[in-house]
């Protein structure tokens, strides 16, 4: 692996050689020293939760609780008592006290994933404990002082959100003190290669079997993959290798086949895959800037480079 490592029982550091790798280990390493909040947005299987990890396990508050919670998971009738906890008989059914996920992680990091899922009525409260450092648990009056980190995630982007009225402005930007966006695999595909060697490596100590030797050819066809579950799906079709036992070749040929029949499939329901909107949106851009390629790539909202390489990659002249 070339940048990241894992450590002890988590997978703990992220792998690749992409300009896009090396900035988000550079903005690891800028806000792991300080207790700042971060907010993480990617979508999912991206590797958000990776990221939170990471930042916790180079803060000084290591030693201490990493606590992860899926927001979309959690009703809204018990947010306030998961959250902030509550006391014994503060409500039917509250047999016995609870502390409450805030100060599960006292000392340590609250990794809030999906926050843009919880409801916009309920994001005052999360707000106001945010800016007292202080929760006031269900059925007392007199709010407890916490010393926890907060760290987001969202797989769906929260300023789109907060212009649609479905996310509180003033909460956005208490939990955006420092971005850390993770682009999807399909936009740094020359990351496929070194992620393939990790995630053998893993899985032949994991499953008791000698690597598997992954040919140049099935690399170049991985890496062209649009992989719309990103290195997670990567890490199950690598995980897939060494169960089914079949061939690198076969099972990406598999793998591509399936990609075509499903966008077939979405063609004919009147819905254009993925790839192929990609491909269209690049033609239109170009004809646009009258094949100004620097023009389109402004257009599409990317680099010259990456134009260069989906051009390539579509066979658009």
């Amino acid at each position: 692996m070339r940048n990241f490592r894992r450590t002890g029982n988590h997978d703990l550091l992220f792998v690749g050689d992409s300009p896009a790798v090396k900035e988000i280990i550079r903005l690891i390493n800028l806000v792991a020293g300080s207790d700042c909040s971060v907010l993480i947005e990617g979508e999912s299987g991206t590797g958000k939760e990776l990221v939170a990890r990471s930042i916790h396990a180079r803060s000084s508050r290591s030693s201490k609780p990493f606590i992860p919670i899926n927001c979309a998971g959690i009703s809204e009738t018990l947010f306030e008592s998961q959250f902030f906890g509550h006391v014994r008989g503060a409500f039917t059914g509250a047999e016995q006290s609870m502390v409450g996920l805030v100060r599960s992680a006292e000392g340590g990091v609250l990794f809030m994933d999906e926050v843009g899922e919880i409801p916009i009525h309920l994001q005052a409260k999360l707000l106001r404990m945010l800016q007292d450092g202080e929760v006031l648990p269900v059925g007392t009056v007199a709010p407890v002082p916490v010393d926890t980190r907060f760290i987001a995630a969202a797989n769906r982007d929260l300023r789109a959100a907060v212009r649609n009225k479905e996310f509180r402005e003033d909460l956005y930007y208490r939990l955006n003190v420092v971005r850390i966006y993770l682009p999807p695999l399909r936009e740094h595909p020359e990351d496929v290669e070194p992620l393939l060697e990790e995630f053998i490596g893993r899985c032949a100590e994991q499953y008791g079997k000698p690597p598997v030797h992954i040919s140049a050819e099935v690399c170049s066809q991985l890496a062209h993959y649009s992989w719309p579950g990103n290195v997670r799906e990567l890490m199950s079709w690598v995980e897939r290798l060494f169960v089914t036992g079949l061939e690198p070749g076969m099972l990406a040929d598999s793998l591509l086949t399936e990609a075509e029949r499903d966008g077939q499939n979405a063609l004919m329901n009147g819905v254009v895959s993925l790839k192929e909107a990609e491909r269209r949106a690049i033609s239109n851009a170009l004809k646009a800037a009258d094949s100004n390629r620097s023009q389109a790539a402004q257009f599409l909202g990317i680099n010259r480079a990456t134009l260069h390489r989906k051009l390539a990659q579509y066979q658009i002249a």
